[in-house]
């Protein structure tokens, strides 16, 4: 993975201060976790965002498509929070 530590900061930072509502949607669409009401992202690797859960606990989420770069990670995590948002509404109908 080509990202940058301080592009990897940059993300993460971002995620848990602007999407903090994405990041548990994504364990309540990709991990079946619907008990998950607050999550903040620790981690991001070429194929998983690591979220640090209540007691500690971490869940990792398997991205859909591999990332390699910044505007890759933009990408399928915008992505994944549409798909998680879809498949959501979907359970609600």
């Amino acid at each position: 993975m080509s990202i940058t530590p301080e592009e990897l900061e940059r993300i993460i930072g971002h995620m848990n201060d602007d999407h903090g509502d994405a990041l548990v949607r994504y364990a309540h669409a990709f991990a079946n976790r619907s008990d998950v009401t607050a999550a903040k992202m620790v981690d991001l690797t070429e194929t998983e965002i690591v979220l640090a859960l209540q007691n500690d606990e971490r869940l990792a989420i398997p991205l859909t498509s591999p990332v390699q770069t910044a505007k890759d990670a933009h990408v399928v995590l915008v992505e994944m929070a549409k798909q998680a948002h879809n498949l959501l509404a979907d359970k609600v109908e």
